[in-house]
């Protein structure tokens, strides 16, 4: 099996990081790609946050509207691409099956990509994900050694937004209720089915 037929068919939520870099990512000289396609890159924690502060510095409260509608756009793409090459190899995507797939990107972006710890929660009524040691969170703390008093985990925030509607193929409402960025604990997202 190749790497995409790995993420949607097999659970690989119980994997070491070693295993899933090592059947996700391959290194050529001077890139990684992801599952044969994207090509992906490290950042320091601090490097998107200071990208941000920019931003609100030049066009105020306007910058996390930009960043997470980006962010967002960009995960709704991965989602409906992920959708597509699923639906043109096996058919339908159930809601089940996008449901699965998700778990498995959550997993990787936390052991592939080191974006944080993810828990989540899908329920009738939406998806609740929580983001334990945050990258864009601790990236805040890091830069500013103060809390702020919005979330900082744009990014995050938009591109699970995004994957989630274009997996699960439906509109989704999002707030993020708690962020490691205002002191709290871990970054707390709930986002809500708009059917």
């Amino acid at each position: 099996m190749n790497s995409f037929e790995i993420l949607v068919n097999e659970d690989i939520t119980s994997w070491d990081r070693d295993k899933i870099l090592s059947t996700f990512f391959e290194y050529k000289e001077g890139k990684i790609e992801f599952i044969g396609k994207a090509h992906v890159a490290s950042l320091y924690n601090t490097f998107l946050i200071g990208v941000y502060l920019e931003l609100k510095t030049i066009v105020g409260l306007a910058a996390r509207g930009l960043i997470l509608n980006a962010a967002k756009k960009e995960g709704l793409r991965a989602g409906k691409g992920i959708r597509k090459r699923y639906e043109k190899k096996y058919g339908k995507l159930s809601r089940e099956k996008a449901i699965f797939i998700a778990r498995n990107m959550l997993e990787i972006w936390s052991k592939g990509f080191g974006w944080g710890k993810f828990s989540v929660n899908f329920g009738k009524q939406g998806v609740a994900v929580s983001i334990f040691d945050s990258f864009e969170g601790d990236g805040y703390l890091k830069l500013k050694k103060e809390e702020s008093e919005v979330g900082m985990c744009w990014m995050l925030f938009g591109y699970i937004w995004g994957m989630l509607e274009g997996l699960l193929n439906l509109k989704l409402e999002g707030e993020d209720k708690m962020c490691l960025s205002k002191g709290d604990n871990y970054c707390h997202i709930e986002l809500d089915f708009v059917e």
